[in-house]
């Protein structure tokens, strides 16, 4: 489609429904974040396509979110950030059992995303809780961009730092950065 196919009517746009979902041509969605909890060893995968260039990009997949990286800044400042967080995953279990583990295999669905990460990312987060009652261990959540990871164990965070350095590694052998 080109732009002179495309046209947007305003009128469209601010049309809504009573429980304010769109319901015209102008309706959007946004995905603003989202949460994954992982437990025990999380798969990782780190690949570099045109290497050397200034269309380099680096996919890193831990678990089901795969994220695009093109600088070694960007990816250094998520695994200093990320191994940061060591002292609080050692109170973690070291691999989750037990019917705790459960809480990660609920629902028939698999969630799998996507995200272009860039600049000077922060990693926040912090331990939360186990609630009373409730099956969810305590983890440690660490945010970066707009993905939240809940990990369950220290199994996990040491499968996912391990990736984030193995990115940052790569990134940084493949010469200066180009952002």
């Amino acid at each position: 489609m080109n732009a002179s196919e495309h046209t947007t009517s305003t009128a469209a746009a601010a049309t809504t429904s009573q429980d304010g979902t769109g319901d015209g041509p102008g309706a959007f969605a946004q995905v603003a974040g989202f949460s994954v909890r992982v437990a025990g060893r999380v798969a990782t995968r780190v690949d570099l396509q045109f290497a050397g260039t200034e269309q380099r990009q680096l996919g890193l997949s831990l678990g089901t979110v795969l994220f695009y990286l093109r600088s070694h800044y960007t990816a250094e400042m998520v695994a200093r950030g990320w191994a940061a967080a060591t002292p609080l995953a050692a109170s973690l279990p070291g691999v989750l059992v037990g019917r705790r583990a459960g809480v990660l295999t609920t629902g028939p669905w698999t969630v799998a995303a996507m995200v272009q990460l860039g600049g000077a990312p922060r990693v926040t987060g912090g331990l939360v809780e186990a609630r009373a009652g409730s099956e969810v261990p305590r983890v440690l959540r660490l945010r970066v961009g707009p993905v939240a990871f809940d990990l369950c164990d220290a199994a996990s965070f040491t499968a996912t730092l391990a990736g984030w350095r193995q990115a940052a590694n790569l990134l940084a052998t493949d010469g200066s950065d180009l952002d």
